[in-house]
């Protein structure tokens, strides 16, 4: 029996996508044993088609795993695809990385896999109890949560004024940790949850509000339309790594302008990580981002 270690470098949400990679993996070579090696081994828990999830710490990985003759050890790096710098028309990043492991692999699965278990949803539904229906709400995401990105955040304001027509008929929840800046008139911060706990939160919550992060992919790992809100600051990013099951909330027209004349825009969107200054975004103040 055949063996891959797919040793994943990067965040929470592409950690979460690679789950989609997995399946298609899987569907072409089902006798092979999928070993991942991530930064958040958590994703991978009761997944069917993962037989080990390791840490990038895991004590004796080379002598127990990637030093074996059976198994397969790939590393490959989808954002590094000529496909995604050139930003390549209806190429979402599950399809590229799925064809970057195998060129003739299949891209039958296009959302992502998370699999919880009854206990796991009652301990949440202990810890919050709520007369109105609960809205979880993701502000900011990456690795700093204190920062906020023109690129990858909505602005604060607008974020706050969307919240507003949830505020009577909700119990807003702000999903963040004590670096996350806060909203205002939010009901609540969780910022005690660990990481498998939020993820099993923001895929059952009856309503999810949130940005181009690890919550999108929770939500499209349900395979069905929920209510969920998306703000996506790159309209790119529909095609790219979003999902239609969503509600995609993305920059008003004059914006999106801005944005793509910009002499920045495409080097900073498609070669580099996204993670722009806030001195290069060409968006003048007082505009809006969105038109919501």
């Amino acid at each position: 029996m055949g063996k891959l270690l797919l040793y994943i470098q990067g965040g929470l949400g592409k950690v979460i996508m690679s789950t989609a990679v997995i399946r298609n993996y899987k569907e072409k070579y089902s006798e092979h044993e999928v070993i991942t090696v991530s930064g958040y081994p958590e994703v991978f828990f009761n997944n069917p088609y993962v037989a080990k999830a390791l840490p990038f710490n895991h004590p004796y990985l080379w002598r127990d795993y990637i030093s074996d003759p059976k198994v397969k050890v790939f590393t490959g790096e989808p954002y590094h695809t000529t496909e995604w710098i050139k930003n390549r028309k209806d190429r979402h990043l599950i399809g590229i990385w799925t064809r970057l492991l195998d060129p003739e692999l299949k891209v039958k699965h296009n959302y992502p896999d998370l699999y919880f278990s009854g206990p796991e949803l009652e301990e949440l539904q202990r810890m919050i109890v709520t007369e109105k229906p609960l809205a979880v709400v993701q502000s900011t995401g990456g690795a700093d949560p204190s920062a906020s990105d023109w690129t990858r955040n909505p602005p604060k304001a607008e974020l706050e004024k969307y919240l507003e027509k949830y505020l009577e008929s909700h119990f807003i929840v702000h999903l963040a940790v004590p670096e996350t800046p806060p909203l205002q008139n939010v009901h609540q911060r969780l910022e005690v949850l660990s990481r498998r706990q939020a993820l099993c939160l923001v895929y059952h919550v009856p309503k999810f509000i949130g940005i181009d992060s690890f919550g999108l992919h929770v939500r499209a790992a349900q395979k069905k339309r929920s209510d969920t809100d998306i703000f996506l600051p790159l309209k790119d990013s529909v095609i790219r790594v979003s999902y239609d099951i969503v509600n995609n909330i993305t920059p008003c027209e004059t914006v999106q302008r801005l944005i793509e004349e910009a002499p920045l825009f495409h080097s900073t969107l498609f070669k580099n990580p996204i993670q722009s200054p806030a001195e290069t975004c060409p968006i003048p103040v007082g505009q809006n981002f969105f038109e919501v």
